[in-house]
Formats: structure tokens, C-alpha cells, sequence
């Protein structure tokens, strides 16, 4: 976002032991929740999380959840804490999309990022390119480029990799992919187009890219395992309107996530936008969610707010009501369902107490990697509070 993180992992001095409830005198106690404003899909969504709990056969079943987001998706620390809560409960079926090469002021939590002779190009800062999903295209810079993909932790599985990929002339061999041997892939004979390769290997491995081949991101999926996958496709800086940058096609590519989940997280960098056209950002939000209803029908969608966030100790966002206040009318207005960030932190002006005990950064806009994971604890015991009531 335009205060964006420059510093992804902070040194605490202090050990958090206790929850985020009873942390320290002071801190306001958490009284949000999920609010379901008539979303068609909602009661399905609640019946596939069960039925991972409870499945008793062998078939493989997955709930794919995505977000869209700024910053504060793009660094992972939300959607990673949330990702592993997800997955510690309901079974790890893999990651998600991840970009297609490492990101300054970004990060993923599980996954890393090597790369070199490439140029990233960003749908934050340019315009009438032929972006993919996710806003971003890793341009070779010459017929040495190459990225290794690798998990952070140690991981024996079987994954299945599929390459979002545009070569932009005839070519045999528009990539090159390898674990320890090369890998077969199959492709579209032709040019000019973003396609999706998939392979099924170990990781790491490794991508070779002749110089007109370039990659828009990959999605990372476990072979053969049941569970939940959390995507998180953020950007510093983003507004609701950056997927107006993205090409025409692009929701296309949101049928590979199969989500059963869509959370749209953005509205922190509207909230500072002191000239925003309230009718426009209907319009848009609006918009976005009837396009995702049409494209994956069964999804259930979810918008939350921005987090409790101040300019400085005594002022909020000139339009940080606004946005809210038009979050929550789209919400009901189309049928989804509804998270308060802000509620959940403890209300208006709680990021100052956030920041007193460390939970929040010095700029009252983003969070500590601890202050992140607290907020994701809190959406996620809200989800399964959700969860739970509709179960009956």
C-alpha cells in the first residue's frame, strides 16, 4: 500500500504467551463476527468444511478459499496464520497461486522464491499490459532466466505445479523444467496468450525460460490429500480498482482456484484516498463480486473491512467511514458475507493500544507479524463460530 512494508519480520522484545483476550490489561477484547447477509453459498461452504472432518472414505476432498488483497495480504502473515489454523484442523491440501517471482516488500510463508535475469512488471505501477491474474508478469531478460521454487520447510510430497505461461513466438521448447531430471510438460502450440502447464513432481524445482517466454505466477497443490488451500494474492498498495488493470480474461483464471470461498480484504488504501468517488467504488465493488457469482456460481464471498487504522494519534482516514459504510451496504445489497477488522482489533482508535504492545507497527496502518497472526486467530475463531451455527 502506499505505506507500504518495508521491514517484513520485526524483532519483538517481548514473548507473547497468552491470547490476544487476556494478553494484558488494557488491550480491548475482541466482539467480532461473521455476519451472513444472505449469501446463497454459504450453507454449502459450511457442509464442505464438515466434511472434511468427517469424511470417512477415500475420496480426496479440497476447500480452496482465495484472497484478494494490499498489503496486508501480501505479506502473508494474515493468510499464513490463518492458512495453517485452517489446515491444522481441516488437512493441509497445499498453498494456492503464488507470484511468479520474489517481490520486493512481500513474502509467502511457506514458499521460496529464486530467481534471476528476470524483470517484474506490476499492475501497481503500469498499465495496458496484458496482465494475468494476480497483476504480475516475470519478463526474461535474456535466455539465462531462471526460478527455483522451494518450500521453506522440509516436505517429501507429491505436488502438482501448474505454470501460468505466455511465450510470445513460435517455439518447441518455450520452457524448460527440472527436479533432478528434466520434466515433460505438455503446452497449446501457439503464441501470443497466457496458458496454464501442469506437472507433478517433488519440490524444489526449477524453471528455465527462453527469452520470450514469460510467467504470470503457479499454483501449488498436494496430489492426492484432502484438506483446505489458502490463497493469498495481494499487492502494496492496491486498491479494489487494480483489477481493472488486469486483462479482460483474467477471471478465467480464478476457475482454476475451484474456490469454495472468494474474501475480497481491500479498502485500506481507499480509506486514504481524500477525493475517493463513493458512487465508483459501488460501482466497482459491485461489479467484482456479480463476476465472481457468474464465474464460480457456488462460491460463497466474503468482504472484509480495513483494520482499525489513524493517520496520526488523534485523526482516522478522511474516507475510512465511508469505505466501511459502503462495504457493509454492497454486502447486503449482493447477498455476502461480512468481517470487521476493525471490530475484531477492539474498535475506533484501538490501533494505538495494538501499537503499545507491539501488535501494530509505528505508521497505525499495518501489524506486527505477531499483531497479524492475533488478527487471523480472531478471524479464524470467528469463521469456525460461523461454521458452527450453521451446521445445525
Amino acid at each position: 500500500m502506499n505505506k507500504c512494508i518495508k521491514t517484513m519480520v520485526a524483532v519483538f522484545s517481548v514473548v507473547f504467551t497468552v491470547s490476544f483476550s487476556t494478553m494484558a490489561e488494557g488491550i480491548p477484547t475482541s466482539k467480532s463476527v461473521i455476519v451472513d447477509f444472505g449469501d446463497p453459498n454459504a450453507k454449502q461452504f459450511v457442509l464442505r468444511l464438515n466434511s472434511l472432518v468427517n469424511n470417512q472414505d477415500s475420496t480426496h476432498k479440497v476447500v480452496n478459499i482465495t484472497q484478494f488483497g494490499d498489503s496486508h495480504t501480501a505479506a502473508d502473515f494474515f493468510t499464513g496464520e490463518f492458512r495453517t489454523l485452517m489446515q491444522d484442523k481441516y488437512g493441509d491440501a497445499g498453498i494456492g497461486w503464488i507470484p511468479p517471482v520474489w517481490i520486493k516488500g512481500q513474502n509467502h510463508t511457506r514458499v521460496s522464491l529464486k530467481d534471476s535475469n528476470w524483470e517484474l512488471l506490476s499492475s501497481r505501477v503500469l498499465s495496458n499490459l496484458d496482465f494475468p491474474m494476480g497483476g504480475f508478469i516475470a519478463k526474461p531478460i535474456n535466455s539465462q532466466a531462471s526460478i527455483e521454487l522451494a518450500l521453506k520447510a522440509d516436505d517429501r510430497d507429491i505436488w502438482k505445479i501448474s505454470l501460468i505461461f505466455k511465450t510470445k513466438k513460435m517455439t518447441k521448447n518455450p520452457l524448460s523444467i527440472y527436479n533432478k531430471d528434466k520434466i515433460a510438460f505438455s503446452f497449446k502450440d501457439k503464441f501470443g496468450g497466457w496458458q496454464t502447464t501442469t506437472v507433478t513432481s517433488t519440490l524444489p524445482i526449477t524453471i528455465k525460460s527462453k527469452d520470450s517466454t514469460e510467467i504470470g505466477g503457479f499454483w501449488l497443490t498436494r496430489a492426492n490429500k484432502s484438506g483446505v488451500i489458502v490463497s493469498a494474492i495481494g499487492s502494496n498498495g492496491a486498491k479494489q480498482t487494480i483489477w481493472q488493470k488486469w486483462r479482460p480474461q483474467w477471471f478465467q483464471e480464478l476457475l482454476l482456484s475451484k474456490s469454495d470461498l472468494v474474501i475480497l480484504e481491500y479498502g485500506t488504501n481507499e480509506s486514504f484516498d481524500e477525493t475517493l468517488d463513493a458512487n465508483e467504488y459501488r460501482k466497482n465493488l459491485v461489479y467484482n463480486i456479480r463476476k465472481i457469482r457468474k464465474l464460480l456460481p457456488n462460491a460463497a464471498i466474503l468482504l472484509i473491512s480495513p483494520p482499525d487504522t489513524m493517520i496520526n494519534q488523534t485523526e482516522i482516514p478522511k474516507s475510512y467511514h465511508l469505505v466501511k459504510t459502503i462495504q457493509k451496504q454492497v454486502a447486503k445489497s449482493e447477498r455476502t458475507l461480512f468481517w470487521d477488522w476493525q471490530a475484531a482489533m477492539g474498535g475506533s482508535h484501538s490501533v494505538k493500544l495494538w501499537t503499545k504492545y507491539g501488535l501494530a507497527r509505528s505508521d497505525l496502518v499495518h501489524q506486527t507479524l505477531q499483531g497479524y497472526k492475533e488478527s487471523a486467530k480472531i478471524f479464524y475463531n470467528d469463521l469456525n463460530e460461523f461454521v458452527k451455527k450453521n451446521s445445525d
